[in-house]
């Protein structure tokens, strides 16, 4: 059974190479097929990433092994345009995304293939983004991870663009 913990910055990025690692095992094979170049390349973005307002981390360990992790941090505002957050205000438009700068963004998820089926995305997701709001988004056309989010309780902001984005608490109405 894996622990599961916060950390900083520095915890991450000191744990970067079992990050790298299941990175690779969960990423960089069927269905998702990503090339080994990004899994090496994870210690670059967490680089990044660790500077970024609000970052946290999470690790689950099974003795002295890394079982997996997740990070995430504040978007912020005004919402972006780089990356795929240029994909997120297509499907949802200029109005609702207003509504996710300043939230909490989980960045990543990944679990170890051989610490999977036990709950320990969940309990990943649950102790990176606590009770505060959140939200990510996905591959729909992956098999699982759209399930493993409608599963998990988190609802469907909007589907397009190849991307799927969720929420762990509603959009607030915009006046």
């Amino acid at each position: 059974m894996s622990t599961v913990r916060l950390v900083n910055g520095r915890a991450m990025l000191a744990a970067s190479g079992e990050l790298m690692a299941i990175y690779a095992a969960v990423f960089c094979v069927p269905p998702w097929n990503e090339p080994l170049e990004r899994a090496w390349g994870l210690a670059d973005r967490l680089a990044d990433w660790t500077e970024k307002p609000g970052f946290v981390g999470a690790l689950a360990h099974a003795g002295n092994t890394v079982t997996g992790f997740a990070l995430g941090y504040t978007t912020p505002t005004p919402f972006p345009s780089d990356r795929s957050y240029g994909q997120v205000r297509s499907v949802l438009g200029s109005t609702a995304i207003a509504g996710l700068s300043g939230r909490f963004e989980v960045g990543e998820l990944a679990v170890a293939p051989n610490a999977r089926r036990g709950g320990l995305g969940r309990r990943l997701l649950d102790t990176l983004v606590g009770d505060r709001p959140a939200w990510l988004l996905t591959v729909p056309t992956i098999p699982g991870t759209t399930a493993f989010y409608d599963a998990v309780g988190w609802q469907r902001l909007g589907t397009g663009k190849g991307i799927t984005i969720y929420t762990n608490v509603p959009l607030a109405p915009v006046a």
